[in-house]
């Protein structure tokens, strides 16, 4: 595959990113941890550095991407600020814990934790929609509640524990969990985007700074952030954001559901395959 081949794989790879981030909040972790595992090992990157710089690139990309979906879902009235204040701390707290694990974990079990969590997060969605009592549906469709303290604080935790290990948004925890407590899935995406930018930074900076001691990385890196793919899926991802916004207001919430069911599926084949 050419030079040129690997930054138009990039490009194309932020523009999905973008798009999936502003129609889930996801940060684009999801596509662009899997477009890396592929793309980088055809670069002649070594193979105990892949996972690493797949995630530390992920997640400094997912930083600007959420930031400006954040934005994005703001100006549409989206945003729950208070919410967001309450879910900030352990979300913080597991991004922290994350970050660390994440530097020292070998590639290939990185590699099999992203696999079993994206399995476990679509057996989770498949089992919530048909499980699906006709109470739990009622409670869905009432007025939104605020968490309680405590499930704010587990949830908050896994958020960002899982957001860093995966170099993944805040929407895989996040959406379902609010939408449980009633929230419309337009607000869910929107404190899951602002929560992806907070995991984007601080993991990311992580990433990028335990990296840097380590031996047999491409010239173009810094520590684990992979400068040539950040340039070109941060680019992609900040067109494709606007357009996910949009998407997610004229799509009903049924079909935003299946959609993120068949993405899921389809990161779990690419991720599996390679293996």
């Amino acid at each position: 595959m050419t030079g040129f081949t690997i930054y138009l794989v990039y490009l194309l790879a932020g523009v999905v990113a973008g798009l999936l981030s502003g129609l889930f909040g996801l940060g684009g972790g999801l596509t662009i941890v899997p477009a890396l595992a592929v793309a980088l090992p055809l670069q002649g990157v070594a193979p105990e550095h892949v996972m690493h710089l797949a995630i530390g690139t992920s997640l400094a990309v997912m930083f600007f991407t959420a930031l400006y979906t954040t934005f994005l879902r703001s100006r549409h009235g989206d945003m729950n600020w208070p919410l967001f204040r309450h879910l900030l701390p352990p979300v913080v707290l597991g991004t922290a814990i994350g970050a660390f694990a994440g530097g020292i974990l070998p590639g290939p079990i990185l590699r099999s934790f992203f696999i079993a969590f994206v399995a476990y997060m679509l057996a989770r969605a498949l089992h919530r929609h048909y499980g699906k009592s006709k109470d739990a549906a009622a409670r869905t469709e009432s007025a939104p509640v605020m968490p309680s303290r405590a499930s704010r604080l587990t949830s908050g935790v896994t958020t960002g524990l899982t957001g860093a290990l995966l170099g993944a948004g805040a929407a895989i925890i996040t959406v379902p969990y609010l939408q449980a407590a009633g929230y419309r899935i337009q607000s869910a995406s929107a404190i899951a985007a602002a929560l992806s930018a907070v995991i984007g930074v601080g993991a990311g900076a992580g990433y990028m700074l335990g990296g840097l001691g380590a031996t047999g990385l491409p010239a173009a890196a810094i520590g684990y952030l992979y400068l040539p793919a950040f340039a070109g899926m941060t680019a992609g991802a900040l067109l494709g954001s606007p357009l996910g916004v949009r998407i997610s207001h004229r799509m009903p919430e049924a079909a935003q559901f299946w959609l993120f069911l068949a993405y899921l599926a389809v990161v779990l084949v690419a991720m599996v395959l390679p293996g």
